[in-house]
């Protein structure tokens, strides 16, 4: 009981965000929502990997700078901003974002998104 409390207090009082520097610059990443973990996880969703760690590392500097901007503001505008940095601080970033989210629910949804952009893309006899 004691530790849920922990977790339910620190959620109040804002206590479970990351700050994040990149290019000199310092971001904060807030718990993400359903809506910042989809646009992320859609920006990744064409990288494979077994861990975030593997994806995160995978991603090319557009992708990754689109998902960290995903989880910053909930769209991908900071991108070109976040660009600007080193992709060892953006793939940090994001390992530090998907630190707030349990990394099977990431997994299982980079491949729904994987899935729905593949049903999307095939047309239909």
């Amino acid at each position: 009981m004691g530790n849920a409390a922990k977790i339910v207090s620190s959620a109040i009082l804002g206590l479970d965000c990351k700050a994040v520097v990149i290019n000199s610059k310092v971001y904060v990443i807030m718990p993400p929502t359903i809506k910042k973990i989809a646009g992320a996880g859609l920006c990744l969703s064409n990288i494979n990997g077994k861990t975030i760690k593997d994806i995160v590392m995978s991603a090319d500097m557009e992708a990754a700078s689109r998902a960290l901007s995903y989880f910053i503001q909930g769209d991908d505008l900071l991108s070109t901003e976040i660009s600007q940095g080193t992709h060892e601080e953006v793939v940090d970033a994001l390992c530090e974002a998907y630190s707030l989210i349990g990394t099977k629910d990431f997994l299982k949804l980079s491949d729904l998104a994987r899935n729905v952009a593949n049903l999307i893309a095939k047309q239909r006899p």
